[in-house]
């Protein structure tokens, strides 16, 4: 059986990549039998939880980086993230469709339903905020050591 972090690791790469979509449309026709499964999956795993707490955690960053735009920009980004997560989900269809074979589906719900996964679905909201800061933090230090190092060999960056 894959590894049930996987499904979460997906979920995060496309969550990274949600405000800059265009209208997306799945390519992918799902049986009605396995896209319920899908939906029971990304339900079992709290998806949308776990998209809004990987989006909210992003937000300090780009207000940061972003001081124009008002703040209340970003509070209506989470509040429209929120009430249109169906439509992600949606979105997310073709993707565990075109990776996941009904049997796998079928094993990672039974993963997710038992003590272990339930916990694993509760946790993993903020285990995924906590991480995305970290991450923020470290990709930060490793933006200025680098400019740095490229200051002192006469390259010019924009903030040197």
């Amino acid at each position: 059986m894959r590894r049930p972090l996987l499904v979460h690791s997906l979920l995060i790469a496309l969550i990274a990549s949600l405000a800059t979509m265009s209208a997306f449309r799945p390519a992918l026709a799902q049986s009605p039998e396995k896209a319920a499964l899908i939906r029971r999956l990304l339900a079992q795993t709290k998806a949308a939880d776990l998209a809004v707490a990987a989006m909210e955690a992003t937000i300090p960053a780009q207000r940061a980086a972003n001081p124009k735009i008002p703040a209340e920009f970003w509070d209506e980004f989470i509040a429209r993230a929120k009430r249109e997560m169906p439509r992600f989900i949606d979105m997310l269809l073709p993707v565990y469709d075109s990776h996941f074979t009904k049997e796998q589906l079928e094993q990672l719900l039974a993963f997710y339903q038992s003590p272990l996964g339930q916990y694993l679905a509760k946790v993993q909201p903020e285990v995924a905020m906590q991480s995305a800061q970290i991450g923020q933090k470290w990709g930060g230090e490793l933006g200025a050591a680098v400019a740095q190092d490229l200051a002192k060999r006469g390259v010019k960056t924009q903030e040197n």
